[in-house]
């Protein structure tokens, strides 16, 4: 199966949406019972991390239309709170990319600060970036996720090596590439 894209905003928007998508279904798998857990190693609970999936959408949306996206509503506690907070940051962000004009998406705006090296940069490619630092976010996300799937204390900590698998040796590695 291929696709033909028309435009380099079209992937873009395909790229957000599948990773709207995986981050709705991983905030979803979390296990209530450590959703509010602090994890000795990150300091922050997986409840804390998922809130911040929402301002990551903000940030997209305010790139995308260009205007300051409203904030959330205090400290968002419950898993539904976080998950609409999220589906309505990237509904905004989804309409203004569907509305934009193509001249707009190579415009040159001024980065939002801590996220990129630039004062000034394409709109496109901030987006880009936003992205980007989301999928980063995921991934520790996906960490804390694993971790508590197997009932660790948090990510990388493991019960005294009861649920662990023994380390396999260098040797054994090389071997089962070979």
């Amino acid at each position: 199966m291929s696709y033909e894209l028309s435009s380099e905003r079209q992937a873009f928007a395909e790229v957000l949406e599948h990773e709207i998508k995986k981050v709705v279904r991983m905030v979803r798998a979390f296990p209530t019972a450590r959703f509010e857990r602090h994890h000795p190693e990150c300091g922050r609970s997986a409840c804390e991390l998922a809130a911040d999936f929402g301002r990551h959408m903000r940030r997209i949306e305010q790139l995308a239309n260009g205007r300051t996206a409203e904030p959330p509503r205090g400290s968002l506690r419950a898993r539904g709170e976080i998950l609409l907070d999220l589906e309505l940051a990237y509904l905004g962000a989804h309409m203004a990319l569907r509305a934009m004009p193509p001249f707009r998406w190579a415009e040159v705006i001024d980065a939002p600060a801590g996220l990129a090296p630039w004062r000034q940069a394409r709109r496109g490619e901030l987006l880009w970036l936003a992205l980007r630092e989301m999928v980063r976010h995921d991934r520790h996300f996906g960490v804390h996720l694993g971790a508590a799937m197997r009932g660790d204390d948090g990510p990388g900590r493991h019960d005294g090596g009861a649920n662990r698998r023994p380390e396999r040796s260098l040797r054994e590695l090389i071997e089962s590439v070979a």
